[in-house]
Protein backbone atom coordinates (compact mmCIF):
# COMPACT_ATOMS: atom_id res chain seq x y z
CA UNK A 1 0.00 0.00 0.00
CA UNK A 2 1.36 3.43 -0.72
CA UNK A 3 0.94 6.03 2.29
CA UNK A 4 -2.10 7.55 0.64
CA UNK A 5 -4.28 4.50 1.12
CA UNK A 6 -2.76 3.84 4.69
CA UNK A 7 -3.97 7.46 5.67
CA UNK A 8 -7.62 6.62 4.38
CA UNK A 9 -7.82 3.16 6.70
CA UNK A 10 -5.96 4.72 9.68
CA UNK A 11 -7.34 8.55 9.58
CA UNK A 12 -3.53 10.17 10.15
CA UNK A 13 -2.20 12.28 7.88
CA UNK A 14 0.18 11.71 5.33
CA UNK A 15 3.00 13.64 7.63
CA UNK A 16 2.15 11.81 10.55
CA UNK A 17 2.65 8.83 9.44
CA UNK A 18 6.17 10.11 7.87
CA UNK A 19 6.87 11.18 11.33
CA UNK A 20 6.28 7.92 12.89
CA UNK A 21 8.24 6.28 10.39
CA UNK A 22 11.14 8.22 10.98
CA UNK A 23 10.95 7.84 14.63
CA UNK A 24 11.83 3.86 13.84
CA UNK A 25 8.13 2.90 14.60
CA UNK A 26 7.77 1.37 11.94
CA UNK A 27 10.65 -0.97 12.05
CA UNK A 28 12.11 -1.22 8.58
CA UNK A 29 9.41 0.20 5.70
CA UNK A 30 10.10 -1.58 2.39
CA UNK A 31 10.40 1.24 -0.90
CA UNK A 32 10.12 1.29 -4.20
CA UNK A 33 12.69 3.17 -6.89
CA UNK A 34 11.39 5.71 -6.91
CA UNK A 35 11.22 6.12 -3.17
CA UNK A 36 8.02 5.72 -2.44
CA UNK A 37 7.00 4.08 0.87
CA UNK A 38 5.26 0.44 0.82
CA UNK A 39 3.21 -0.48 3.89
CA UNK A 40 1.73 -3.68 4.35
CA UNK A 41 -1.39 -4.86 6.85
CA UNK A 42 1.21 -4.84 9.87
CA UNK A 43 1.55 -1.64 9.23
CA UNK A 44 -1.40 -1.25 9.72
CA UNK A 45 -2.16 -2.73 12.85
CA UNK A 46 0.96 -0.59 14.72
CA UNK A 47 -0.59 2.97 13.15
CA UNK A 48 -3.71 2.19 14.26
CA UNK A 49 -2.06 0.87 17.75
CA UNK A 50 0.32 4.32 17.82
CA UNK A 51 -3.15 5.98 17.42
CA UNK A 52 -5.23 4.13 20.29
CA UNK A 53 -2.19 4.78 22.93
CA UNK A 54 -1.73 8.56 21.55
CA UNK A 55 -5.48 9.20 22.38
CA UNK A 56 -4.72 7.30 25.78
CA UNK A 57 -1.83 9.97 26.61
CA UNK A 58 1.25 7.63 25.75
CA UNK A 59 3.96 9.45 24.77
CA UNK A 60 6.18 8.15 21.60
CA UNK A 61 8.61 7.56 24.02
CA UNK A 62 6.16 5.03 25.66
CA UNK A 63 4.54 3.84 22.51
CA UNK A 64 7.85 2.73 21.02
CA UNK A 65 9.22 1.40 24.45
CA UNK A 66 5.76 -0.56 24.45
CA UNK A 67 6.57 -1.79 20.56
CA UNK A 68 9.99 -3.15 21.37
CA UNK A 69 8.84 -5.28 24.47
CA UNK A 70 6.46 -6.49 22.29
CA UNK A 71 9.28 -7.39 19.37
CA UNK A 72 12.01 -8.78 21.45
CA UNK A 73 8.88 -11.22 22.96
CA UNK A 74 8.33 -9.64 26.76
CA UNK A 75 4.78 -9.16 27.18
CA UNK A 76 4.12 -5.07 27.41
CA UNK A 77 1.11 -5.14 29.62
CA UNK A 78 2.36 -4.95 33.20
CA UNK A 79 4.18 -1.97 31.80
CA UNK A 80 1.17 -0.60 30.31
CA UNK A 81 -0.64 -1.47 33.38
CA UNK A 82 1.43 0.47 35.57
CA UNK A 83 1.64 3.80 33.03
CA UNK A 84 -2.23 3.80 32.68
CA UNK A 85 -2.00 3.28 37.20
CA UNK A 86 0.25 6.46 37.17
CA UNK A 87 -1.67 9.00 34.48
CA UNK A 88 -4.59 8.39 36.49
CA UNK A 89 -2.87 9.17 39.27
CA UNK A 90 -1.90 12.20 38.01
CA UNK A 91 -5.28 13.22 36.25
CA UNK A 92 -6.65 12.43 39.91
CA UNK A 93 -3.83 15.02 41.89
CA UNK A 94 -4.54 17.44 38.53
CA UNK A 95 -8.31 17.69 39.41
CA UNK A 96 -8.04 18.41 42.82
CA UNK A 97 -5.31 21.03 42.14
CA UNK A 98 -7.91 22.55 39.23
CA UNK A 99 -10.91 22.48 41.62
CA UNK A 100 -9.00 23.92 43.95
CA UNK A 101 -7.72 26.78 41.28
CA UNK A 102 -11.35 27.17 40.32
CA UNK A 103 -12.99 27.65 43.62
CA UNK A 104 -9.94 30.59 44.25
CA UNK A 105 -11.01 31.86 40.95
CA UNK A 106 -14.88 31.64 41.90
CA UNK A 107 -14.71 33.58 45.41
CA UNK A 108 -12.06 36.08 43.51
CA UNK A 109 -14.57 36.54 41.18
CA UNK A 110 -17.60 36.99 43.73
CA UNK A 111 -15.05 39.19 46.00
CA UNK A 112 -14.79 41.50 43.09
CA UNK A 113 -18.47 41.56 42.29
CA UNK A 114 -19.41 42.79 45.30
CA UNK A 115 -17.70 46.45 44.37
CA UNK A 116 -19.48 49.32 42.86
CA UNK A 117 -17.35 50.28 39.99
CA UNK A 118 -14.33 50.01 39.44
CA UNK A 119 -11.95 49.81 42.06
CA UNK A 120 -8.16 49.20 41.43
CA UNK A 121 -5.07 50.72 39.98
CA UNK A 122 -5.89 49.33 36.95
CA UNK A 123 -8.77 46.63 37.86
CA UNK A 124 -10.01 45.23 40.81
CA UNK A 125 -11.02 42.12 39.30
CA UNK A 126 -7.30 41.04 39.06
CA UNK A 127 -5.84 43.47 41.99
CA UNK A 128 -8.04 42.29 44.28
CA UNK A 129 -10.36 43.94 46.97
CA UNK A 130 -8.79 43.38 50.16
CA UNK A 131 -7.28 47.12 50.14
CA UNK A 132 -10.85 47.98 49.79
CA UNK A 133 -12.17 45.35 52.44
CA UNK A 134 -9.20 46.79 54.81
CA UNK A 135 -10.73 50.20 54.22
CA UNK A 136 -14.51 49.79 54.86
CA UNK A 137 -13.27 47.87 58.12
CA UNK A 138 -11.15 50.58 58.95
CA UNK A 139 -14.44 53.27 58.33
CA UNK A 140 -16.80 50.93 60.63
CA UNK A 141 -14.29 50.93 63.47
CA UNK A 142 -13.42 54.53 63.47
CA UNK A 143 -17.19 55.22 63.60
CA UNK A 144 -17.38 53.23 66.63
CA UNK A 145 -14.96 55.26 68.97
Amino acid sequence: MLIKEVCSITGLSSSTVRYYDSQGLLGKVERRSNNYRIFDNGDIDILNFIKKARNLGFDLDEIKKILMMKKSGVIPCNYVNKRLKEKIAFLNTEIIRLQKEKENLEKHLSDAQQVCGCRGKVCHYIEGVEEEHVNADLRISSHNF
